[in-house]
């Protein structure tokens, strides 16, 4: 998160982070949210004043760290996809979900992830990378094909999500 952030702030986008995986744009309300950040409701308006601004904050995040998943050549070796996808998944934990996410809510959402692309240049600029690069789609590709291996083995969420539900 932006080290300019008060701690308040901070909760907050991580409360609203494990919030929106789970439930996606939707399913989630600012109740839900404050009540997992440990604040009230009276405080995500005042530092985001919107249910939207903050899934925007959000949905950035998890662009910004696939995006920079993707471009670290050193988490993707010249081995076999398999064992190559689930070292680099072990060394940065958030990716499984990051996929998740993106790829639920660009499905599930898209008025609202279209919208973003029109409005927001860094939105559109992290997505046309995504899709400009074939290998990137190859890996965003195989990384979904992992997480549906692993719904289909009885996870109704994703594994990470549900792990940091109990955790915090």
């Amino acid at each position: 998160m932006d080290k300019r952030m008060s701690k308040t702030e901070d909760k907050i986008l991580q409360a609203a982070d494990i919030i929106f995986l789970l439930y996606g744009y939707h399913g989630t309300t600012l109740q839900q949210i404050a009540t997992k950040a440990g604040v009230n409701k009276a405080a995500i308006h005042y530092y985001f004043r919107s249910k939207e601004n903050i899934y925007t904050l959000v949905f950035k995040n998890n662009l910004s760290i696939l995006s920079e998943f993707l471009n670290t050549k050193d988490n993707w070796p010249n081995t076999k996809f398999k064992s190559s996808c689930f070292r680099a998944i072990s060394k940065n934990i958030n990716i499984a979900y990051n996929v998740w996410f993106i790829v639920n809510e660009i499905k599930v959402n898209n008025l609202i992830v279209k919208e973003l692309i029109k409005t927001d240049e860094e939105i559109n600029g992290l997505i046309n990378s995504f899709f400009n690069d074939s290998s990137n789609l190859k890996i965003i590709e195989r990384l979904i094909t992992l997480q549906f291996k692993v719904i289909k083995s009885g996870f109704e969420k994703p594994y990470v999500a549900q792990m940091l539900m109990t955790n915090k």
